[in-house]
């Protein structure tokens, strides 16, 4: 099961399996909304199999290294994010547009930095961890982005791609992005997992069928979703 915890700009996701997973931390002030919900499910935070971090930045970060404190447990990040949480800095927030430039100085903080307990550059199974599922590698947004692919169907995305702040179950590219090129080929990876619906880390979640109105890189090559990896 998959619960979604709405931060104050981003989103955590809790996942039920044979042992609760935390899948991001929100930013620094959200940690009384994550507690709140673990007790909501009956899930203390010493009971977190793993705090898995989609990437690096404040929004997703800014609460793990106190939830690491309380739980007691690792929290993984992949390796291409680690310098930015051992300062607990955003580093470069490449605005994609006006609306990018706008919000970038309020969400652009601080938090407490630490060094993750486990790194990885591919990915890793969660079936060790309780979980039906994969962690894959789905960098441009941040070099080291990643997203949660379930046995479900189900996707936990990060900010590879966001919901609609107007319509519900649409997409939208995120408000910053470091590789547009690189991040649209992630979505392809993505794409090709046939999912039914992803889970984002901005606003609400979208039908799969959403990522392939996103497969144009900045080059205007139309990647297709079969053939040679991306």
């Amino acid at each position: 099961m998959l619960i979604r915890i709405k931060g104050a700009i981003s989103n955590c996701y809790l996942l039920l399996g044979d042992r609760p997973m935390l899948v991001d931390t929100g930013a620094p002030g959200d940690l009384k909304r994550i507690l709140a919900a673990l007790k909501a499910n009956s899930v203390e935070p010493k009971q977190l199999a793993l705090i898995l971090l989609t990437h690096g930045h404040s929004d997703h970060a800014g609460c793990a290294a106190e939830l690491r404190r309380r739980s007691g447990t690792q929290v993984v990040l992949h390796a291409g994010d680690a310098d930015l949480v051992r300062h607990g800095e955003n580093g470069v927030l490449a605005a994609q547009d006006a609306l990018g430039r706008i919000v970038r100085p309020f969400v652009d903080e601080q938090f407490e930095a630490f060094e993750p307990d486990q790194l990885f550059r591919d990915g890793f199974s969660l079936e060790p961890h309780g979980i039906k599922g994969r962690v894959i590698a789905t960098p441009g947004h941040t070099m080291g982005s990643a997203s949660v692919v379930l046995g479900a169907g189900e996707a936990i995305i990060g900010d590879v791609l966001r919901g609609s702040m107007l319509w519900p179950n649409k997409a939208a590219p995120h408000f910053f992005c470091n590789d547009p090129e690189l991040n649209t080929r992630s979505i392809v990876r993505l794409a090709r997992e046939g999912l039914l619906r992803c889970h984002p880390g901005n606003f609400g979640s979208f039908p799969g069928s959403e990522l392939q109105k996103f497969l144009t890189t900045a080059s205007g090559d139309v990647l297709a979703l079969s053939g040679e990896p991306v």
